[in-house]
């Protein structure tokens, strides 16, 4: 079975690799030189364009920035329904609208494409360890025949239900993800400002009933001062976008992911779009006039 991967940035590139470790020929795109160049080192074949991808191949995957790019890849004049044919199945595990997601799938359908959305969770160390968290929705037979290869990038691999469905999934999980982030931030530092160890408090919360994924952050980046990107501001800004439009198409009030969102805004308009989302610690670090670090062990 041959098989395509658009997109090969740093989370595609960990998940091309695993399958092409697996043993599967890979052709692979991606519109930036260098990042092609890396993954044709590491095993895949390079191609010149998403159109030359699905001409080749029973099954393209894409890990794409997001909807204007997912649209260009599938839809473009050179993209991948331009070589659509019936039997060929395209798998995006990008963090995509759901209603981007079911466009296309209704646009490559007319022509014999069968899409799948799968967005994934886990960031680059889950990608890198094969261990994401894959969430599809579209045709169950199309989910059955991926499943295989799914399971070489993702440890928890879920058919959630019709096309967009995945991509539904993905935003509000990363809303509860980025709204986690903020309170924790704000909790811990109401703790340090009135003189609790942030490391106890941090001991504390992760034994009882505040503990969350959002914490576990803490010593490696917030504690250290190391806001360098592993999941930027700018990533975290467009993904809760995108949950807070959908939010907007079926009139559920989303106060939390508002006020997330605005915290997000203001680190862009500062300049730190491109830092790591534990950056959002540097705002109530702001406002309250005081830093949460912790010494090394």
């Amino acid at each position: 079975m041959q098989l395509g991967f658009i997109g090969v940035g740093n989370i595609g590139t960990p998940m091309c690799r695993h399958l092409i470790e697996a043993g599967h020929t890979v052709l692979a795109y991606d519109i930036q030189t260098p990042n092609l160049a890396r993954m044709v080192n590491l095993g895949a074949q390079g191609a010149e364009s998403p159109k030359a991808v699905a001409q080749a191949c029973d099954i393209v995957f894409s890990s794409l920035p997001g909807p204007r790019e997912v649209e260009r890849v599938a839809l473009g004049e050179d993209g991948i329904i331009a070589a659509a044919r019936p039997g060929l199945i395209y798998v995006d595990l990008s963090t995509n609208a759901p209603a981007v997601a079911q466009r296309v799938c209704a646009a490559l359908a007319e022509r014999g494409v069968t899409m799948l959305d799968a967005p994934v969770s886990g960031g680059v160390a889950g990608a890198e360890r094969g261990t994401l968290a894959v969430m599809v929705g579209g045709n169950k037979q199309a989910f059955e025949t991926c499943r295989p290869l799914l399971e070489h990038i993702g440890a928890n691999i879920f058919h959630v239900g019709a096309i967009g469905s995945g991509c539904v999934a993905k935003l509000v999980n990363n809303m509860l993800a980025f709204v986690n982030t903020a309170a924790a931030c704000e909790g811990v530092l109401l703790g340090a400002k009135a003189g609790v160890d942030p490391r106890t408090l941090y001991d504390i919360v992760q034994a009882s009933s505040g503990a969350s994924w959002a914490m576990r952050q803490f010593p490696q980046k917030i504690f250290a001062g190391d806001f360098t990107p592993g999941f930027t501001i700018d990533l975290a800004y467009k993904d809760l976008r995108l949950a807070l439009e959908m939010g907007d198409e079926l009139s559920v009030p989303l106060l939390m992911g508002s006020v997330c969102l605005n915290l997000l805004r203001q680190l862009r308009a500062q300049g730190h779009g491109g830092d790591d989302l534990s950056g959002l610690m540097q705002v109530v670090e702001a406002a309250a006039g005081v830093q949460v670090r912790v010494p090394p062990n």
